[in-house]
């Protein structure tokens, strides 16, 4: 199935080769994205013989699914495309961000108040990354840009960076941190997906904290939200208590950080995504507020329990109301920094 965009010469193919692992044609000739690599491609079905989750042909079937939930508005995250960090060719990862843009656009132009798009940009460029990614603020219409945690030889806050976080501070728009769920971070250790799944999303998380806040995001960039994704948040305690013991000792090493870090994680620019039933969020939530604790559904992937997301969180005793309203939404409207919708 073509995805319907070209751009430069790309054309995208759903659903080839396999679930994990799809085609582009760039120039007539087919390549693979994510790029075919050593390891496995992992079978992601819940069970023998069982689906992938949803699969929406149109974004009227995804809304209709959003209303089954009772969704008023969705924030479009990729899912091949959060291994775009692996692409080590400029102009073949510029050609797909340019035409990964284009498309997400044109889905959210189904119902611009209900569907938001995120960006991805060309990481290996900075400079035509920045360029992207006003190109699909400006003109798009797109609300955020998707960093990815696993880009070879490079962390997430390397100085290299900088002019795209400086970019998306001049449009005001928000950065999410975001692993791929496959094999980044495992050498290869784990010979099925539970276990590179079960291990990649936190620490991933992990590392780009450390990456932000020692590497001086927060300070370099006094305007710029970043949002650490789909690592549910029960690490963050732990971590914000493990970054403050550590830099205690080692201060010099970070000379870009002029806090502890767990007042950078709780300075109220540093969001983080939590799972609807994860039984820590309160305990999670007298660390770092209520105001920076995002809700995900991650429809429409395998291991989302769509359609009860919403209801997981709505039915729980051990969260006030003031809290959920601001979980499910208004902190993501503060995140993205637009106003709420229309409830349908």
């Amino acid at each position: 199935m073509l995805l319907k965009s070209k751009n430069r010469g790309v054309v995208a193919l759903r659903g080839v080769p396999g679930p994990d692992c799809q085609l582009f044609l760039v120039d007539s000739v087919a390549r693979p994205w994510p790029p075919v690599q050593t390891g496995a491609q992992w079978d992601r079905r819940q069970a023998p013989n069982g689906d992938l989750g949803r699969d929406p042909d149109t974004p009227h079937e995804m809304m209709a699914d959003m209303a089954q939930e009772g969704i008023d508005l969705a924030f479009l995250y990729p899912t091949s495309a959060l291994r775009i960090g692996e692409i080590r060719e400029v102009d073949y990862q510029t050609a797909l961000c340019r035409a990964y843009n284009d498309f997400i656009a044109d889905w959210c132009k189904a119902d611009p108040q209900r569907l938001k798009g995120v960006a991805i940009v060309p990481y290996l460029d900075p400079t035509e990354a920045a360029r992207e990614l006003d190109r699909a603020v400006s003109r798009l219409g797109l609300v955020g840009l998707m960093f990815p945690t696993f880009i070879p030889g490079r962390n997430v806050a390397d100085p290299f960076f900088w002019p795209i976080y400086e970019e998306a501070e001049r449009l005001g728009v928000p950065v999410g941190m975001h692993a791929s769920g496959s094999e980044t971070g495992d050498p290869y250790r784990f010979n099925n997906f539970l276990g590179v799944h079960t291990w990649t999303h936190a620490p991933e998380q992990m590392i780009s904290v450390i990456s932000c806040v020692y590497g001086g995001l927060f300070e370099k960039f006094q305007r710029l939200r970043i949002g650490f994704m789909e690592s549910g948040a029960g690490w963050v305690p732990f971590f914000m208590e493990h970054m403050d013991g550590e830099f205690e000792k080692r201060p010099w090493d970070a000379p870009l950080c002029r806090a502890k870090p767990s007042e950078y994680m709780t300075c109220g620019r540093a969001y983080f995504s939590c799972e609807p039933e994860e039984k820590t969020i309160p305990y999670v939530i007298g660390w770092v507020g209520e105001d920076n604790i995002l809700y995900a559904s991650d429809y429409p992937h395998w291991d989302s329990e769509w359609p009860h997301t919403v209801d997981e969180l709505m039915k729980r005793d051990d969260l006030n109301a003031r809290v959920k309203t601001k979980i499910l939404g208004q902190n993501a409207l503060r995140f993205y920094d637009l106003k709420a919708p229309l409830s349908r």
